[in-house]
């Protein structure tokens, strides 16, 4: 629905310039000759928007077909209980999902990465062709839009990943508290189906309400007491040796398939992503750097004197026109690369996969070993260090896409 409206959106500002730019040449009218370059300006930022976010879905669609059988194969063992049929387990609250939050938010810096090449292609096409007349006016104009666009977002766009932070970490926290109560490991260590409602409730409220400051503290693996002394929640599953319950087999196996390997599936597939991300960016930067290179030394050659007496005028424009406009495409292109960070994200979810296949394995093992306290122990342990590793990438996620303003350069 959303992208359809996006397609009409498009379709119909197109429709808009086109005869926008025909009235103006055919009528000559001042104020719409003057105005149609500043139309196509609005035009190029409202199609970058569109045509990024329906990019998006499209790839989004394209991998999930191409991901379907890794997914089959990762799917839960049959007869294996979901989390949500547990006592006490919830499933997510609805709200914005953070993957709607990450595409606003890489569209924007996208449109500030292509501006400033966008006000230079302005700019060297009314030098090169249109001078002082009202149509290098309109361009002049559109030029001063472009930066005026470009300077205006970056001011009033502060923190501009928060919304996407704070929406996959409460998102992640959440997910988190599911499998803690579903193992009755932390805060749910050692109470009653009852009790346990009780506490849910009360951090599910205190998570629902949390700011990233709040975010911080409800991810530490610890209870606080009134004193501000900290209690670790590995040691006190062997500090007080919980008996094993009458469905801990059956925990087991869900945790192990809905969150191991459910976790591991979509850390390779996001590594996989990410990779195929950089390498094509990479390829654009290297064949625009080549590019630059090429047309500086034909521009270059240009600017030689003309020993047969005669030049090509309209090819000499043309070649200063991409001397002029390359140089900047580069740096839109190392701008892009900078903002998706798609190599540090990959290295981290494969350094993260890495650690729960070893979790996988120790998981295994337990499962083959005889039922009680002593592995209902070693169990809740685990599932303390699984909790860890992945509260662990969050962090480092975070650190890497967060960023106090969006980077913008001439």
């Amino acid at each position: 629905m959303v992208g359809a409206r996006r397609v009409r959106f498009a379709i119909g500002s197109t429709v808009v310039l086109a005869g926008w730019v025909v009235t103006a040449a055919l009528t000559l009218e001042p104020a719409l000759v003057v105005t149609a370059p500043v139309a196509g300006a609005l035009w190029v930022l409202q199609l970058l928007d569109s045509g990024y976010l329906l990019g998006r879905q499209w790839a989004h669609r394209q991998r999930r077909r191409a991901d379907q059988d890794r997914r089959t194969a990762w799917a839960p063992a049959p007869g294996v209980r979901p989390p949500i049929d547990y006592p006490n387990v919830l499933p997510r609250p609805a709200g914005e999902a953070p993957v709607d939050a990450q595409g606003r938010y890489r569209a924007t810096g996208i449109r500030l990465a292509v501006l400033p090449a966008l006000a230079v292609v302005f700019l060297t096409l009314q030098t090169l062709f249109f001078g002082h007349g009202p149509l290098g006016l309109g361009f002049v104009l559109a030029q001063c839009l472009l930066l005026v666009v470009m300077i205006w977002t970056v001011w009033t766009e502060q923190e501009p990943s928060r919304p996407w932070v704070t929406s996959r970490v409460r998102a992640e926290l959440f997910r988190r508290e599911m499998f803690l109560l579903l193992a009755g490991v932390g805060p749910y260590l050692g109470r009653s189906d009852q009790e346990a409602e009780t506490v849910r409730d009360t951090r599910l409220a205190v998570l629902a309400g949390a700011g990233p400051a709040g975010l911080d503290r409800f991810a530490l693996l610890v209870d606080r007491n009134a004193d501000g002394a900290e209690t670790h929640w590995q040691d006190e599953v062997w500090r007080r040796a919980p008996a094993a319950g009458a469905d801990t087999t059956e925990r087991v196996r869900t945790y192990l398939d809905h969150r191991i390997r459910r976790q591991s599936l979509f850390f390779e597939l996001a590594a996989g992503k990410c990779v195929r991300t950089e390498d094509a960016l990479g390829r654009v930067a290297k064949g625009a750097v080549l590019a630059t290179v090429a047309v500086a030394l034909a521009y270059a050659a240009l600017l030689v004197p003309d020993r047969g007496g005669r030049q090509l005028p309209l090819t000499a424009t043309v070649i200063a026109l991409l001397a002029a406009g390359l140089p900047p495409l580069c740096n839109t292109v190392l701008a892009v690369q900078n903002l998706f960070a798609s190599q540090r994200l990959a290295a981290s979810y494969q350094e993260t996969r890495q650690e729960l296949l070893g979790h996988e394995s120790t998981l295994r093992k337990l499962l083959a070993e005889p039922d009680g306290p002593d592995r209902t122990a070693s169990f809740l342990a685990l599932v303390l260090r699984v909790e860890a590793t992945l509260t662990e990438e969050v962090r480092r996620w975070r650190i890497i896409v967060a960023r106090p303003e969006y980077d913008a350069g001439l």
